[in-house]
């Protein structure tokens, strides 16, 4: 009697791990987002939202020069998972699409300022 209840016991652990591991292979949805790029000196970029507040981006698109030939200001649309919930805001993104070409006057210089003060640099030099 002992025997099948190790069996039993040992089927039901196994089970349970196989759940538990399945939990983290979900992936998330994605999500996609207009706004204008403010690059910053140190490699950091920024989306501003045409809603608003600035979101840091982490870049998961597999091209690791896809900013080079952007310039802050521009418009563009990214595919993004979730957004943080700080100030600034941070996502990963996926995919990222210029939508047109922008100038530093395209961007709220509220925000710009905010950034400064938290001790970020930016190239506003829009020079192409």
């Amino acid at each position: 009697m002992s025997r099948i209840r190790m069996i039993v016991l040992g089927f039901l652990l196994g089970m349970m791990c196989i759940g538990c591991s399945n939990q983290n292979e979900v992936e998330s949805e994605r999500y996609e987002m207009e706004g204008r790029l403010l690059k910053s000196v140190s490699g950091s970029h920024y989306i501003v939202a045409n809603n608003g507040g600035a979101i840091s981006m982490g870049n998961e698109t597999g091209d690791e020069g896809i900013f080079d030939e952007l310039l802050s200001g521009d418009l563009i649309r990214v595919t993004y998972d979730q957004i943080q919930e700080s100030y600034p805001g941070g996502t990963t993104i996926y995919n990222l699409k210029l939508v047109e070409e922008g100038t530093v006057e395209n961007l709220p210089q509220d925000e710009i300022d905010q950034l400064i003060e938290m001790g970020n640099t930016f190239d506003l030099s829009n020079v192409r």
